[in-house]
């Protein structure tokens, strides 16, 4: 007699890398796998919702739980989205289409390949719908990739949300006969597809009612069938007391989310737990278990891990060439060894390094032969260390880099330790020759030969031009051969505060107060456990304050936040990895879409290289567009060639071994702070360093460049910064130090060659890696030199502290002298230990900086400020995404499966996912966008900088800003004027000069509108005044009249220029216009209102009785019009001279108040969005409204008092009001950019707060259901607001309480000259 089973498992988990998309699971990898050992479980499956993303890390895990439960299993699978053949974003159908849930298991290696395979397609042509991304899987996807090779697979029916439970519930009330054989057809055509023993039926516990019949007929179906069931848990949270915490997870995307009833039962459970939500019998559990026995016993073990293997991609064509080998191996001994290799990347690169050297005689000496024949030497060790061919990756990466120039962008000079290997120089990767500079570089800081892991070299490229390098390399190596790397946000410290109480309920003031408690040590935040319990071994204290509002106030908060801290939240998308490969993706990983549509990996970055995907570091520098804007600049007006390729006109130009390095006028201006955006100092502690180091050289501002990040270990200490500039000033200085610490000359001398070019500063890892090898100074190895480098770069105190006590156990040991390592240790390593910057990277990012420094210095220095402000104000051409156009549509599905589509009319229930709307997207022509709020805040700061910037001229301007260099200013470029397009600024450049108006309006065909905001923007202004200007032009367009008639009767009503004394002759004329509408054949109509008017007035008998009413004749109705107007003819005609004056004045005063009105702040605030001439609200009296200055507020919320409520201590903050001009504003965030009189703003408005203020009030006629707009939006750019509420860092945060006397919003409706503002603080109520 067989015993009696125990629930083996649940084969249908989630872990939290299900929140990809939304929203879903709180349970980490691990803890699944040790809670279902913990519960007895011989299996557990992990399917998360469409992604296979956590696998590696799982698998890593598993093979460490092998060893302590060899019989435990982790099978691998995926909940996939299975819809019907076709379905897309434009013909979804929300009454028939649904996203079916659907479990696929992997058997084996082949399985798994298989489920990458389908995912990606399924990734590959999702898209958007009502805020989430759509993951659909097709029918034909399983039939194409399973169904030709069956058997690696397990497919089940899946939760609720499946398509088999959503049809029988559906039939439950039907009761149809035709959807009862199609159900039992989907069942049979999955079994066929999946194979024997492959295909299940899913059950599982619940307390509802359709689950319970869900269950019931799925074994009917069973047993009908011979289909067999399983059962299982969906988990999403690990145990059933995590239900509230799981809730508030949710809740705090998606608000007040039905959470609770759907997953009630969705946790792991043992078999008394599970057994208690099943209604089943004792045969039928035990037949559930056998069966997912015997799917674990079918699932084998597999790695998906793979040796590291460079993928082979194109190499760079070397063309036609001879080498003389025996010569070279003479001068690089180790040329040999790559000659005679057996793999032809080996001899590949030794040929291109040959051949770099043979074309530039500056490379042909001893010096340069014995660096390339180390680097060589180490590139082979490491190959063979590694089990692999470094000489690919560098092949690999010459080409990439030449792609990337081919694409179009500038390619930097250099970044990283790759600066200080020379063999990336001689290969084009990077454009430092480490020999030629004087600050020092090592090639081991690149490749430490005993150290087994993969190369990174990191490229930067310009920013603005990244989409274009990306699309050009998938031209080039295929679209299904480049993918970027994957990122998984989680939730830190902070935000799980932020979160749990987003999800409790609770005020985002609290929310914000109670994270505000949570520190950062050098950017990096503490955790919960640091804040609360402390850390001894990082020296941080438990925060007293933190502890007891979390225990006392807000437990439940504490409770939520520490679960949920770790989790994985979002998806996002590397800065700049890029995986190349040289065979389908899915033989390693799965793809997917970043938000952005992206392709990416499936894997972040460490899992793919676990799986041998190599990524090459393709990373943004704003830099190099600002210095790409500057050639074009230059090249235009003929400073350069702009006739030559964009890597020759670089070189040429810019080239680093091109540039003046010395000149004492150029780094004069670097110490007046002359050149805008200087590379890396342009923040507050690079303008700080440089006015107190003036530095001289290249290798000053790399040490600069290092220095600025370090700071003093011990309170009250001296800041390396200042002792730097010291030491600078008087290197005298540093030898007083070493001589006060008893170090004899011979010992100085011994310090010389690493710290002197520092001026006694070792600020670089570099510096003290070096100190710590030398024999006097240690000893140790490259190894433990690198494991402090680490210690220091990855925060680790406790790693510091313990290589600390080896240092002087071995100094002790070898009996070296005390004194100097003393000073080695204690002073000049530990100047490095909170933060050590690589050498190599530092001289990389100053020869940037010297680039910049040459352009501002050779060239006129209003070219390189221009660039400036064209790369700070968001770029001249940046274009929109297709904006789409919504259409509803109906469209019958089609099959090449069976599928449920159009069986449903009700919607699924797990996360909301198939409520769709039902579109079709139009594409529009993309358009030109401006940044109105990166303009602004651009404009500002070079003005700040004493910059000139005028206004846009229609015979100077171009498309973008362009610099003036006869009047050394910035020209406003065309394109930031409101209603200008490409089209028309073409034209109006072809057509130049313009000496008049009148001449530029014969030239050019332009709008009304398009033609005020040119006069608005001041681009007429060299005519003379520009109100002049705009008059000329109103009575140049405004239709007067040449004379007066009756014809101008209702002109001469409307304009209130008729007598009283003739009122009755005016009514006559309305109500002949009122007549017409009602015209039907020789007659018109007479209606109620018609009737009224002419019984008072007019004879009676001269109507038409009908059955419907009356009518009169049109000659009959004439005669009487006529009649009246004979009586005003006279006056018109008397008067015609003054009426004729009166209407045109009138025409040209409501032209001008309706294009014209208001100060020329305000045109321009119209037509550029920003203010040449002061701010409309300059002169308020902020005093009188408590408006404050923005940047005068402290960074973050000062609490004004705590108010005790229920126990709890609620912070109450300081409130204050700001105002400024909207400049724009994004729905999707809820925010406002506001110009106030001292910058650019950002301004959220949370939730519904946002809306009301943003939406359109209008009201509807009943009777012609024409929409009339009451208020526009007071979110419109230009509108003047006042906004109370409070800082909060960079942003400012819209905020009243119940006693505070202001409105929230408040909308400026007038400003008086004496500074006084009327405002309106209620939009318009309308029932």
């Amino acid at each position: 007699m067989n015993s009696k089973l125990s629930y083996p498992g649940s084969l249908h988990n989630h872990t939290h890398y299900s929140n990809l998309r939304l929203r879903d699971c709180i349970i980490k990898e691990k803890d699944l796998i040790d809670y279902a050992i913990e519960l007895g479980h011989d299996v557990v499956a992990i399917t998360d919702h469409e992604t296979i993303a956590s696998h590696i890390k799982v698998q890593k895990y598993y093979k460490k739980v092998k060893e302590e439960h060899p019989d435990f299993k982790v099978i691998l699978g995926n909940e996939i989205y299975l819809v019907r053949n076709g379905l897309n974003a434009d013909n979804f159908n929300k009454d028939f289409d649904r996203y079916y849930h659907f479990i696929l298991l992997a058997k084996d290696a082949v399985g798994h390949q298989q489920i990458r395979e389908i995912s990606t397609r399924a990734w590959y042509r999702s898209y958007m719908a009502r805020g989430m991304r759509r993951v659909p899987t097709y029918y034909q996807d399983l039939f194409d990739i399973i169904g030709k090779n069956p058997g690696h697979v397990i497919g089940s029916t899946a939760c609720l949300g499946g398509a088999i439970p959503t049809q029988l519930l559906k039939n439950k009330d039907l009761k149809s006969a035709e959807l009862g054989d199609k159900i039992i057809k989907w069942c049979l055509q999955m079994k066929d597809l999946f194979g024997k023993d492959n295909f299940y039926l899913e059950l599982q516990p619940n307390e509802s009612r359709e689950q319970t019949y869900v269950n019931r007929q799925l074994i009917g179906l069973s047993n009908l069938l011979d289909v067999p069931y399983i059962i299982t848990t969906d988990s999403h949270y690990l145990k059933k007391e995590d239900a509230k915490i799981h809730e508030a997870f949710l809740n705090a995307q998606d608000g007040d989310r039905e959470v609770k009833s759907f997953y009630a039962t969705t946790y792991m459970m043992d078999t008394e737990e599970l057994e208690s939500h099943m209604d089943l019998t004792e045969e039928e559990l035990q037949t559930a278990y056998r069966n997912i026995k015997r799917i674990k016993d079918s699932c084998k073990d597999y790695s998906l891990l793979k040796p590291l293997k460079i993928p082979q991609l194109m190499w760079k064509d070397l063309g036609s060439y001879t080498i003389d080998q025996r010569y070279w191996c003479s001068e690089i001994p180790y040329l040999e060894k790559f000659w005679n290799s057996d793999y032809e990347g080996d001899e590949e690169l030794a040929d291109a390094i040959v051949l770099k050297i043979e074309s530039d005689e500056r490379l042909q000496n001893k010096e340069i032969y014995e660096a390339v024949n180390e680097c060589l030497e180490m590139t082979w060790i490491s190959s063979e260390v590694n089990k692999t061919h470094w000489s690919a990756y560098f092949l690999n990466l010459q080409k990439i880099v030449e792609e990337c120039w081919n694409a179009g962008t500038l390619v930097g000079c250099g970044r990283g330790s790759g600066v200080g290997f020379i063999l990336l120089y001689l290969l084009d990767i990077t454009q430092i020759n480490p020999k030629w500079e004087t600050t020092q570089t090592f090639a081991w800081r690149f490749l430490n030969p005993d150290r087994v892991s993969v190369l990174d070299v990191d490229v930067d490229i310009e920013g603005g031009r990244r989409a274009q390098v990306l699309e050009h390399l998938r031209k080039v190596y295929g679209e299904d051969r480049v993918a970027n790397v994957a990122t998984f946000g989680t939730e830190q410290s902070k935000s799980a505060i932020l979160t749990a109480c987003r999800g409790l309920g609770i005020d985002i003031d609290i929310a914000q107060y109670l994270s505000s408690m949570i520190v950062a040590d050098r950017g990096q935040l503490r955790s919960l456990s640091q804040t609360f319990y402390g850390d001894e071994e990082a020296g941080f204290a438990p925060n007293d304050k933190f502890i007891a509002e979390m225990t006392k106030n807000y437990p439940e908060v504490w409770a939520v936040a520490k679960k949920i801290e770790g989790l994985i939240c979002r998806l996002g998308e590397h800065a700049g990895g890029v995986i190349f490969v040289d065979e389908p993706f899915t033989n390693s990983t799965a793809l997917m879409r970043a938000p952005n549509g992206d392709i990416i990996t499936q894997y972040d970055l460490h899992d793919s290289e676990d799986v041998s995907l190599i990524k090459y570091d393709l990373l943004s520098v704003e830099a190099l567009d600002k210095m790409h804007i500057c050639l074009d600049l230059l090249a235009e007006q003929n400073y350069i060639d702009g006739t030559k390729p964009l890597r020759q006109l670089y070189e040429d130009t810019i080239g680093i071994y091109n540039l003046e390095r010395t000149a004492p006028d150029m780094w004069k201006m670097v110490w007046n702070h002359n050149i805008l955006s200087l590379f890396q100092m342009e923040k507050q502690s690079g303008v700080q360093g440089i006015a107190l180091v003036k530095p001289e050289s290249v290798d000053d501002l790399a040490t600069l460049n290092s220095v600025i990040r370090l700071m003093a270990q011990e309170k009250g200490a001296e800041q390396p910064l200042n002792k730097f500039a010291r030491f600078k000033k008087n290197i005298n200085l540093w030898y007083k130090e070493m001589k006060d610490y008893g170090l004899t000359k011979e010992q100085m001398e011994i310090l010389e060659p690493v710290v002197k070019l520092s001026y006694g500063i070792c600020e670089s890892q570099e510096g003290f890696m070096q100190l710590v090898q030398m024999p006097e100074c240690g000893g140790f190895n490259l190894t433990w030199a690198d494991r402090l480098r680490k210690s220091i770069a990855k925060k680790n105190p406790v790693e510091y502290e313990k290589l600390q006590k080896e240092y002087f156990a071995t100094v002790a040991e070898k009996g070296l002298d005390q004194k100097l390592c003393n000073y080695v240790w204690n002073v000049l390593v530990a100047t490095s230990r909170g933060y050590g910057f690589n050498k190599s990277h530092t001289l990389a990012y100053s020869l940037i900086a010297l680039q910049e420094m040459n352009l501002a210095y050779r060239f006129p220095l209003i070219f390189w400020n221009c660039a400036c402000l064209i790369s700070d104000s968001g770029g001249a051409e940046k274009e929109n995404e297709e904006e789409n156009e919504e259409q509803i549509i109906w469209e019958e599905t089609y099959d090449t499966a069976i599928d449920f589509a159009g069986e449903d009319d009700e919607d699924d229930d797990e996360d909301d996912e198939d409520e769709e709307i039902t579109t079709t997207t139009k594409k529009k022509k993309k358009t030109k966008a401006n940044n109105y709020g990166k303009i602004a805040a651009a404009i500002g700061k070079m003005k700040a900088q004493g910059v000139s910037i005028t206004l846009p001229d229609i015979n100077k301007s171009r498309y973008t800003f362009y610099p003036d260099v006869e009047l050394n200013t910035i020209r406003y470029g065309m394109s930031g004027i409101t209603r200008i397009g490409e089209d028309l600024i073409k034209t109006i450049m072809a057509n130049r000069p313009y000496e008049s108006i009148e001449d530029f309006l014969g030239k050019v065909k332009i709008n009304k509108p398009q033609m005020v905001n040119l006069i608005k923007a001041g681009a007429f202004d060299f005519l003379g005044d520009r109100k002049d200007i705009a008059l000329e032009y109103i009575n140049a367009v405004s239709d007067t009249k040449k004379r007066v008639t009756l014809q101008n009767m209702k002109m001469l009503i409307d304009f209130g220029l008729i007598p009283d004394e003739y009122d009755m002759e005016r009514r006559v004329y309305n109500f002949n216009k009122y007549l017409k509408k009602f015209k039907s054949g020789e007659y018109f109509i007479i209606d109620d209102i018609a009737f009224n008017f002419y019984e008072q007035h007019f004879d009676m008998d001269k109507l038409v009785s009908t059955e419907n009413g009356f009518m009169i004749k049109q000659t009959v109705w004439d005669k009487i019009y006529q009649k009246h107007m004979d009586i005003i003819r006279p006056f018109v005609k008397k008067n015609s001279e003054q009426l004729l004056e009166a209407i045109n004045n009138r025409i040209i005063s409501d032209n001008w108040n309706k294009y014209f009105s208001g100060s020329i702040s305000k045109w321009e605030m119209d037509a550029i969005s920003c203010y040449f001439h002061e701010h409309e609200l300059a002169a308020t009296k902020i005093a009188r409204y408590n408006i404050k200055n923005f940047g005068k507020l402290p960074e973050q919320p000062e609490i004004a008092f705590m108010y005790e409520k229920k126990g709890q201590s609620i912070p109450i903050f300081e409130i204050t009001r700001i105002c400024g001009t909207i400049l724009d504003k994004d729905k999707n965030k809820n925010l406002v950019t506001l110009l106030t009189t001292d910058g650019v703003v950002e301004v959220k408005l949370y939730g519904p707060v946002f809306n009301n203020y943003n939406k359109q009030i209008s009201v509807k006629n009943e009777t012609t259901g024409k929409k009339t707009v009451i208020e526009k939006s007071w979110l419109s750019r230009g509108n003047k607001i006042i906004v109370t509420g409070m800082r909060r860092e960079s942003m400012f945060i819209a905020k009243k309480y119940k006693n505070t006397p202001y409105h929230l919003v408040e909308l400026i409706t007038e400003i008086a000259e004496d500074g006084s503002i009327k405002t309106v603080g209620e939009r318009a109520d309308v029932e």
